[in-house]
């Protein structure tokens, strides 16, 4: 079964994580085929738009528990390839041209935190929740949280949800900037949808001059980053 299902509707791509019986948790196979379909996206010249959610009754719990513990342990086999996807994610994001919008069903975890906070807009079912619970295993917050939640929502904030690892619902993201759009509970994906179509209805360059100009700055700090987890 792919753990990433890639659908083109006209000008869209939409991306599902799909472990539905894990949650979507995220194993090293899903984490390198997001990559590299995010690569295929920045390279399709005719996407307008891209939509990330996940199967099921949540977006992602997260990177697998037992990765995780590996990783607290220093036990992790896989923790080079894991740091360079993490940040060939973020930079392939980053340097996306087109709309991403995130459409958070349940919740979102850890590394698919660090997806979400990667879009440009976050449509959130109204029980939904984003958390980034890597202090809770010994281990640093995520590097994509780590570098835009504080930009979002202020440093003082920022500083209070990743060292605590607690859950922010639906109502709140909203209210601190994390989120931009609340809906009912299973219009998530068609609510991405629609602002996608939106997107699409604009001139693609003035999109991507207003991303990039974003973006410049978040992308010197993944360079940051890079060199820091290498």
């Amino acid at each position: 079964m792919a753990t990433v299902i890639s659908e083109t509707l006209g000008s869209i791509r939409v991306l599902t994580l799909n472990r539905p019986e894990k949650l979507n948790a995220a194993n090293l196979d899903m984490q390198e085929t997001l990559l590299e379909e995010l690569r295929g996206v920045a390279a399709d010249s005719e996407l307008r738009a891209l939509v990330l959610t996940g199967a099921g009754r949540a977006f992602s719990a997260g990177g697998d528990r037992e990765i995780l513990k590996e990783l607290a342990a220093g036990s992790c086999s896989d923790r080079e390839v894991l740091g360079r996807i993490s940040i060939d994610t973020i930079r392939t994001m980053l340097e996306l041209t087109i709309p991403a919008i995130a459409a958070v069903n349940g919740l979102a975890v850890g590394y698919a935190a660090g997806l979400v906070a990667l879009c440009d807009q976050v449509v959130m079912g109204e029980s939904a929740f984003l958390s980034d619970p890597h202090v809770q295993y010994g281990i640093a917050a995520g590097p994509a949280t780590q570098l835009v939640w504080p930009r979002l929502c202020s440093e003082l904030v920022a500083r209070d949800i990743l060292m605590s690892g607690r859950k922010v619902m639906a109502p709140e993201a909203l209210r601190i900037g994390l989120c931009s759009h609340v809906c009912p509970d299973g219009e998530e994906r068609a609510t991405a949808i629609e602002l996608a179509d939106g997107f699409v209805a604009l001139p693609a360059e003035g999109i991507a001059e207003t991303k990039r100009a974003f973006n410049a700055p978040l992308l010197v700090e993944a360079a940051r980053l890079a060199v820091e987890i290498a």
